[in-house]
């Protein structure tokens, strides 16, 4: 089967490696839709896999249809199919807390996309139980808008966001946008995105999804903020990971207030800790999300509440995989989401 492989930094090559064979326990997928991920595009930058290995195959937002079923008596070849890309170990303490996302033994476990070969290929395979069966309202091209759809939702409610709360979201990528619709759903009265890019925060502009969108290089947006907000935000969503993202989030937070950093970096950061302990802010982490936020976003998509189509741009091949990475660090177009349909 054709899989596009990391070859080196910045550098994918599409090529012919073995078809996952069944097992008798994963389901073996004929791919349909991929989206490409923000951490995807880490890997790319760096050229190696979570493993710190190089060939890896990505691909963890996808969707597709079932060439065997493995261990699902339930399913059957030719469902069309959508699955959540992690294998937590099931006894570790997060896990028998119910926050499989945060299994201490992920990185000693293979993990879709990360570590072992995932979606951007003809053919994948997924430990069984972690499989979901799409309905008739879901497309293929957003069915792969569920798993980063279900990252911005536990954002959202990591930020623990309530009926008439300001927020500001800090980037303009698929994940803030995203949040911005959770937070709205969620009851969110004021939503503020933050952008560095021109072209992106154009997009977001039109998109309807938030209130304003700011000049994120603007050397007074902090103060603006507070201006506009009455003193401060009650939340804000750092979807950027970037230094200066980070801290104008914590500026424009009010007496405590709340960040969350649902962005991803390789690389230490720094942040000004006087500000939030002055203010006595929330700092909290938002990792993936857990299993019932899957399926809500599954469900939120099945039922139109939640539009994902208008994020998605445009659909690519494997061998066009390459210049959509280029373009997407570029740091100057406006497209949010690209799937490719191997």
């Amino acid at each position: 089967m054709k899989a596009l492989k990391l070859a080196g930094p910045k550098k994918l090559t599409v090529e012919d490696i073995d078809k996952p064979l069944p097992d008798g326990k994963s389901v073996v997928i004929r791919v349909s839709s991929c989206g490409i991920c923000g951490s995807d595009l880490h890997y790319w930058e760096y050229g190696v896999g979570m493993d710190g290995l190089p060939g890896l195959v990505m691909g963890h937002e996808f969707a597709g249809v079932i060439e065997d079923a493995g261990g699902r008596d339930d399913l059957q070849p030719g469902d069309r199919i959508t699955a959540i890309p992690v294998n937590p170990c099931g006894e570790c303490s997060a896990c028998s807390q119910g926050l499989l996302q945060l299994c201490t033994e992920f990185r000693n476990r293979s993990n879709i996309g990360q570590n072992t070969p995932g979606a951007y290929a003809e053919f994948t395979s997924i430990r069984s139980d972690m499989v979901r069966k799409l309905p008739d309202s879901i497309n293929d091209l957003d069915a792969a808008m569920i798993e980063p759809s279900a990252v911005s939702l536990h954002a959202v409610r990591t930020a623990g966001i309530r009926a008439g709360d300001r927020l500001l979201i800090i980037g303009g990528g698929t994940i803030g946008l995203l949040s911005a619709a959770w937070a709205r759903i969620s009851g969110a009265s004021r939503i503020l995105l933050a952008e560095v890019n021109r072209a992106r925060a154009d997009a977001a502009a039109k998109l309807g999804d938030v209130d304003e969108v700011l000049d994120a290089k603007d050397p007074e947006m902090d103060s603006k903020i507070k201006e506009m907000t009455n003193g401060g935000v009650d939340v804000a969503i750092d979807a950027s990971a970037a230094d200066r993202g980070i801290n104008s989030a914590l500026n424009a937070l009010k007496v405590r207030g709340t960040l969350v950093l649902a962005g991803i970096s390789f690389k230490p950061q720094s942040l000004s800790t006087l500000v939030f302990t002055l203010k006595e802010n929330t700092v909290i982490g938002s990792f993936a999300y857990q299993i019932d936020e899957f399926d809500l976003a599954m469900d939120f998509i099945a039922r139109k509440v939640l539009d994902v189509e208008k994020y998605i741009n445009r659909t690519i091949g494997l061998s066009e995989v390459q210049v959509a990475c280029e373009t997407l660090t570029s740091g100057t177009s406006g497209e949010v989401k690209i799937i490719i349909k191997p």
